[in-house]
């Protein structure tokens, strides 16, 4: 069991949790509820990408992603539902700012600003509590081995678009180099002299010896 001082608010009791098969960290906070963290499931990660442009995500409750989840969390007598994502960088900086929902009458409303502020306080502890952990980076190959069929499925997508493409782009090229080959060739040519009893060129000057004869 840990315990986390958040403002001043009573100190909270976490029970905390790692699920390797979906890459998420589970916190329990007695007498509120759970917090899931992770990655945004829709942002694909790359082994590449800078920790700071990490699009980090919370989830209020545990189980299957929804915007009612079991074991929500209550804070000032409010259930918190959805989910929201929020970059690496805001959570380090100290600049996150969470804006969850709760329900009423079954529409989802923005909850108030002051148990936003408290929800944003206990996340970003919980949050770099999480990073912190030693065994972070195996969580985060654990959901980048959960997005791994997702992923696949979109660049297969993207992949089979920019092929498309590019058939298409190497058609106009094959055109345009076709049509370019017949301009060389008419150029190659030379001018086309007028035949034999052919109508004058419409700008050339008129005889004017030719008819001053016929006065």
């Amino acid at each position: 069991m840990l315990t986390f001082t958040v403002g001043s608010g009573p100190a909270l009791e976490v029970a905390e949790y790692a699920d390797f098969d979906t890459g998420q960290a589970v916190y329990r906070v007695t007498g509120i509820g759970t917090f899931t963290l992770g990655r945004d499931p829709d942002h694909h990660p790359e082994a590449d990408q800078d920790p700071m442009e990490e699009i980090l995500h919370v989830a209020y409750g545990s189980g299957p992603l929804g915007f009612q989840m079991d074991e929500a969390p209550v804070l000032f007598g409010l259930t918190l539902a959805g989910a929201e994502s929020f970059t690496r960088a805001a959570l380090v900086s100290g600049d996150l700012r969470l804006r969850p929902y709760r329900l009423i009458l079954s529409a989802p409303v923005r909850a108030p600003k002051g148990t936003a502020r408290r929800a944003t306080a206990i996340v970003s502890a919980l949050a770099r509590h999480w990073l912190a952990q030693p065994w972070a980076p195996e969580l985060r190959r654990a959901h980048e081995h959960h997005c791994a069929p997702s992923s696949l499925h979109r660049y297969g997508g993207l992949i089979a678009q920019h092929e498309e493409r590019m058939r298409r782009l190497r058609e106009d090229h094959a055109y345009y180099i076709q049509r370019a080959e017949r301009a060389t060739t008419i150029l190659q040519a030379g001018p086309v002299p007028a035949p034999e009893g052919a109508p004058p060129h419409p700008f050339t000057s008129p005889d004017t010896t030719t008819h001053s004869a016929g006065r």
